[in-house]
């Protein structure tokens, strides 16, 4: 409404007027030629403003269907990368549970005797030798404290603490930890026993050792089991690194690297507890 009160609209209406009364009258007087090139002329801008306003149309419609065509290759796309991670996301199911499997095999194949619970680690306690671990299975799975925890490189501790589904293991290197081993070669026996002073190089000691005993450096140590021990015999738990000689107790002290890294304890995707084996407890 204030347009049409405005003085630009009154003025194009008085000259559209204009225009056509004088167009009209000579028309009548038969300057029919005349009359058409006038409005030729007067509709020309009227035509270039149209043109221009079909081609800005157009170039708008142009525009929607890029957008279109982009936001459909854009939403393709998504779906595309959506789909690859799923895939990614079910190889990396299947490759942990393949490295389970292999474990568990070749596990089963050295020690068919053992009876195993597949767990995996949910909290470590300590540095980076982390000397005290906490799994996913408790006393539902069949789990007790003393059992013995393992990788298919040997041993990894024992377990100190048990929930429901839920328990805390103590590793070998620790120095609450306290196993009965073998030197492989000779049988010659021992105590394993948590250091301080070394078990941040993922080593142990080895003590009770009989002065004249058999062993060397690179001896391989085993658990010794024995009746009614929820540590079965034969599970590796490293090879001997030196070997020194305790005068007071007339005993050998053996230092032990262990078979199983503690410091790569996070990148493992599970460990076995061996919940029962032939003749344990």
């Amino acid at each position: 409404m204030k347009f049409l009160k405005s003085k630009v609209f009154l003025i194009c209406a008085a000259v559209a007027l204009s225009v056509a009364l004088i167009t009209g009258c000579l028309a009548i007087l038969g300057f029919s030629g005349p009359v058409k090139l006038v409005l030729g002329t007067v509709a020309k801008p009227f035509r270039a403003v149209g043109t221009w306003a079909a081609n800005a149309v157009n170039g708008f419609t142009e525009v929607f269907d890029d957008y279109g065509k982009i936001k459909a290759e854009n939403d393709a796309l998504r779906a595309l990368l959506e789909e690859k991670e799923d895939e990614s996301y079910n190889a990396g199911i299947l490759t942990e549970e393949n490295q389970w499997l292999k474990q568990y095999l070749n596990i089963a194949a050295k020690h068919p005797d053992l009876h195993l619970a597949d767990a995996k680690i949910i909290a470590m306690e300590g540095d980076n030798y982390s000397t005290s671990v906490t799994l996913n299975k408790g006393s539902v799975h069949g789990v007790k404290n003393g059992m013995a925890v393992m990788t298919e490189k040997g041993i990894v501790g024992r377990v100190v603490e048990t929930g429901l589904d839920w328990c805390r293991v103590v590793s070998v290197i620790d120095t609450q930890s306290s196993v009965g081993a073998h030197i492989e070669r000779t049988g010659a026996s021992g105590i394993i026993e948590g250091s301080a002073g070394i078990q941040g190089n993922g080593e142990c000691r080895m003590t009770y050792i009989e002065s004249g005993a058999d062993i060397r450096v690179g001896d391989r140590v085993c658990t010794s089991g024995g009746a009614g021990s929820s540590f079965p015999a034969g599970l590796h738990i490293g090879e001997i690194t030196a070997i020194d000689a305790d005068p007071e107790a007339g005993r050998i002290v053996a230092t032990v690297k262990t078979a199983v890294s503690f410091s790569e304890l996070r990148e493992l995707f599970g460990v076995m507890v061996v919940i029962g084996y032939k003749g344990g407890s």
